[in-house]
């Protein structure tokens, strides 16, 4: 078997090198996603404050939900916090020398020019576990502050900070610190920094110094011993998790893109593979059915296959983990120029990813080879031999069945978002596109007749005696037109979902946000928020008539889905009830946002089908650092997908700044006068809260578009493998064409006319599959069935996918053609 298995390897290498380039671009896709979730699990960037430190203690990292239990863990992305009492029993675990709290706040350093770089405020007695040093001055007293040298200030200079939720303070610069610092660093005097931090019962972590011969490790064995499950001790690189928001913020995105791209990954080379292998075992009917004619049994048959494709995958996985390395490097260097990763946060490399690629790619291959080799497998030794001449004339019952199912259940899961007003209706739809795509493949060859009938009198017309051949090949073979055609419904259909998705959900957030926005002014301030105190000044002066703070955050759900845990995330918004009617309208439709208080929440029509919620329910949520919140729900309302799908009081998220207030001002008020008293404040009109929507949204559809091309460029090279396979199978066509008369340029004319008629069946088909699914969104989002989709999107789209199919056509065909006929039919032979 074995020397059979490599004899028809080398007599088909052409056959079989689809298999390897689809499985060889698989794994390196794999391989460069495998890459980015390890990194999204690894610590980012290497730690600061805490490089000193050998062991650190910090609030939990994650949510966790238990129903049945089950449990399930959602990455958090904004820090938890620790009891202060907590510090005492850090300290009486054995090992610990010193267990130094740290409590960090926001700072804003004023300078002469009315800037204010931001910064991050601590206590002095946190410099160990940098270690600071100090390069000139001294320890800071009452009054002052001891910066980093970046801040270009000396011993004696005098500078304003805002700092936490006091109001601007003036401090003498005590001391200068070194460090290759990520942020600026102010350090203060530790009762100081207690009152600038505002929650003297609180910490944002504990650096623990350990004696010496105690083993961090060990030590940090001891703390989760002693401390539960409650918090999270970190030591080597993890320790950095604890220190920096935008690293835990990026770690959690990249876990999400990366889990999700592989999950698309694996489905499309699960479909582009088989599709390889179709048209290989396409290529080798006739050997096949000789074999099984001279006694080879199923089992044989397919053992071979599955040989055959093995051998391919574990070469083509081994080979693809090599660039796929490099292509990690490339997707992370273009996630950090769009803002979704920082720009020193550094990949985690590892054997792992590449393991599991091959991995992957081994299992893809033999659940496609043992699909083919059903199909191939079907006819009776004898019906084989017939139909490696002809092609029968119809599809098996088993295939027509499940296509149809398929095709059934794919139109019903893209219709859910007309019956269910969900984030899962969203998704279902989503997949129900993909799932017509895979109906239609799979009744590809009556789909491709139906179509090329439609097609055959324009062919004519157009092309005479060639258009009439291109129609009678296309129909005499229309399993081989469905396998080129296939690839590129897959291609378009695939991309425009992804793209529609994304642009239909920002389009029904701007419609929102225009609707729904009666302020008249937006007041913001830097990387930090707004000044304290802006709210209340700002409702103090003439001419104002409401003024709403508004904090943007994430909030978790907990909920029983099948029996099973999930938690679902949520964009929220913390607002001020007072006046908030004044400067939005949320579009309520059940309840009111007079009831918000404490203890309450509102959310949006989508979330409450999802949550299963009406006026009077309790929710279990879970607010951004972890804090378990239960409030009743008192109003429900229709525009969250602008405003966010939960609305809570701000008294309840912890945040000691806010991110913008929304003001409702008579022409007359005097606005400006704000940003003398609040230094860093700026004033923009009503407008400027939709801007920075449509640019936050702008930045996450590109950093969304950048892995989409990555699969997009894969199933363009599906599309050209596929359609170069089928072309050089065709060179004993060409040749008897030719020997009958036909010139080269007779032969390329009908393969023009092939092409137009690829073209447009996939162009048709490809743009179809997805419009029921994006429509029910646009319904489900907006109320009205009106995917935005922009039209130059859709262009690039099919006009790269078109110009592909072509060249993969003609340029093979051109080359073929250049062999003599009497030679064509000979090595064919």
């Amino acid at each position: 078997m074995t020397d059979l298995i490599w004899k028809l390897l080398k007599a088909d290498k052409a056959g079989l090198a689809g298999a390897f380039a689809a499985l060889f671009a698989a794994s390196a896709l794999l391989t460069a996603c495998g890459l980015i979730l390890q990194s999204g699990l690894g610590a980012g960037v290497s730690a600061e404050r805490y490089a000193a430190a050998d062991v650190v203690v910090s609030g939990p990292d994650s949510v966790r939900v238990t129903i049945g239990g089950e449990s399930k863990t959602k990455p958090l992305t904004e820090p938890a916090t620790l009891p202060a009492a907590l510090l005492d029993h850090v300290a009486a675990v054995p090992g610990v020398r010193a267990a130094i709290p740290d409590r960090g706040f926001p700072v804003d350093l004023i300078t002469d020019d009315g800037a204010s770089p931001a910064a991050t405020g601590h206590g002095w007695s946190t410099a160990p576990l940098a270690p600071f040093t100090l390069a000139a001055g001294h320890a800071p007293g009452p009054g002052e502050v001891v910066l980093d040298a970046a801040a270009g200030l000396r011993p004696g200079d005098r500078v304003t900070v805002v700092a936490g939720t006091a109001p601007a303070a003036t401090y003498r610069v005590a001391g200068i610190v070194r460090g290759d610092l990520r942020r600026p660093l102010a350090l203060f005097q530790d009762a100081e920094a207690t009152r600038l931090y505002g929650k003297p019962q609180e910490l944002d972590a504990i650096g623990v110094l350990a004696q010496p011969g105690t083993d961090s490790e060990e030590l940090a064995e001891r703390l989760e011993e002693a401390l539960g499950d409650s918090v999270t001790v970190s030591t080597g690189e993890a320790r950095s998790r604890a220190e920096f928001g935008d690293v835990r913020r990026a770690r959690s995105d990249l876990q999400e893109m990366a889990a999700s791209l592989i999950g698309s990954v694996v489905v499309i080379a699960g479909l582009v593979l088989t599709g390889a292998l179709s048209l290989t075992a396409h290529r080798r009917r006739r050997q096949i059915a000789l074999l099984r004619a001279v006694g080879a049994s199923s089992r044989h048959i397919t053992r071979m296959i599955a040989a055959e494709t093995a051998a391919v995958a574990l070469l083509a996985g081994l080979l693809g983990c090599l660039p796929g390395g490099l292509l990690a490097a490339r997707l992370l260097d273009a996630l950090r120029l769009v803002g979704l990763a920082p720009d020193d946060f550094a990949i985690s490399v590892g054997p792992i990813p590449a393991l599991a690629a091959v991995g992957a790619c081994l299992l893809i291959s033999q659940a496609a080879a043992w699909a083919v080799s059903r199909r191939v497998l079907r006819p009776l030794p004898a019906q084989a031999l017939t139909e490696a001449s002809v092609e029968p004339p119809r599809l098996s019952p088993v295939r027509i069945t499940s296509g149809a199912l398929l095709l059934i259940i794919g139109i019903g899961a893209s219709s859910a978002p007309l019956w269910w007003s969900s984030v899962f209706a969203v998704a279902i739809a989503a997949s129900g596109g993909l799932v017509m795509i895979i109906a239609l493949s799979v009744l590809g060859p009556p789909i491709m007749r139906l179509g090329t009938r439609m097609l055959a009198g324009r062919l004519r017309r157009t092309y005479g005696a060639a258009g009439y051949l291109a129609t009678a090949n296309s129909l005499a073979d229309s399993r081989r037109l469905a396998g080129t055609v296939s690839p590129m419904i897959l291609a378009i259909g695939f991309a425009l979902l992804q793209l529609g998705l994304p642009a239909t959900t920002a389009s029904a957030a701007q419609r929102d946000l225009e609707a729904g926005t009666l302020a008249t002014h937006t007041l913001t301030g830097g990387e930090w928020g707004l000044p304290p105190g802006v709210s209340g000044d700002v409702r103090k002066l003439p001419g104002v008539r409401a003024a709403t703070p508004v904090v943007r955050t994430r909030v978790y759900a907990a909920i029983s889905l099948l029996d099973s845990p999930e938690v679902l995330d949520y964009q929220a918004q913390a607002v001020d009830p007072a006046g908030l009617s004044g400067t939005v309208d949320l579009g309520v439709e059940a309840g009111s946002l007079a009831g918000l208080r404490p203890g309450t929440v509102a959310i949006s029509r989508a979330a409450a089908g999802t949550l299963s919620a009406k006026i009077g329910s309790m929710l279990h949520l879970y607010l951004g650092d972890g804090t378990p919140y239960q409030p009743e729900v008192v109003a429900i309302y229709s525009r969250g997908s602008g405003f966010g799908d939960l609305t809570l009081p701000r008294a309840v998220v912890p945040r000691s700044r806010d991110d913008a207030v929304l003001v409702r001002a008579d022409p007359s008020a005097d606005l400006d006068a704000l940003t003398r008293a609040h230094p860093g404040l700026v004033v923009s009109d009503g407008a400027a809260m939709r801007a920075a929507q449509e640019e936050g949204e702008a930045a996450a559809m590109l950093g969304g578009l950048i892995p989409l091309l990555l699969v997009f460029g894969y199933l363009a090279m599906s599309v050209a493998n596929a359609l170069m396979l089928a072309v050089t199978e065709r060179t004993r066509e060409f040749a008897l064409l030719r020997l009958a008369g036909g010139s080269r340029g007779q032969v390329m004319r009908m393969l023009r006319a092939e092409s137009v008629l690829i073209v447009t069946l996939a162009v048709i088909i490809g743009t179809a599959a997805p419009l029921l699914p994006l429509t029910m969104i646009a319904y489900g989002l907006t109320g009205l069935p009106l995917p935005a989709i922009q039209p130059v999107t859709y262009l690039a789209v099919v006009g790269a996918t078109s110009a592909l199919g072509v060249l993969s056509v003609l340029v093979p065909a051109r080359i073929a053609l250049r062999t003599r006929p009497i030679q064509a039919l000979s090595g064919h032979a």
